[in-house]
């Protein structure tokens, strides 16, 4: 089966639906195409940081943009949601063992390397990802909105 973040993101984008909205929040609507950017950015940032396939991150950021793409970038990767992580999103701010990285550093620094969506998932990923996050994936695979 292909991957959970592809299914529910670039399959969309692949299959004409690239302008429909994907999160709808107080800054108003994000396309799948853009979704499917803005991760891929800062998922190519954050590898560059130490995150992989595994790494255990930390996700405290309200509901809206931020969640998703924070969600779906670790998802890009395989990285696993999880409370005592080394690596960890708090807000519109990365921290990493060694340092903090504001949000839109991460967003220009993903630019030139964005990692694309992992051909398929190791056993029990989707799962994990469904039940930290199953509202945003429920609503993504679906093609719906997520707000």
């Amino acid at each position: 089966m292909t991957s959970l973040v592809f299914r529910a993101l670039d399959k969309h984008v692949v299959a004409g639906l690239a302008d429909d909205t994907a999160v709808q929040d107080e800054r108003g609507p994000l396309s799948y195409a853009e979704l499917t950017h803005e991760s891929a950015c800062v998922a190519g940032a954050i590898s560059h940081l130490g995150v992989e396939r595994g790494t255990e991150v930390a996700i405290d950021i309200p509901r809206g943009r931020i969640l998703a793409i924070a969600v779906l970038a670790c998802a890009r990767l395989g990285a696993v949601p999880g409370a005592g992580g080394a690596y960890r999103f708090e807000g519109e701010t990365f921290h990493t063992p060694d340092t903090e990285v504001a949000w839109d550093l991460l967003m220009r620094a993903g630019r030139s390397e964005p990692a694309p969506a992992p051909h398929n998932d190791p056993e029990g990923y989707e799962a994990l990802m469904r039940e930290a996050f199953d509202d945003l994936f429920s609503a993504l695979l679906a093609g719906g909105t997520a707000t």
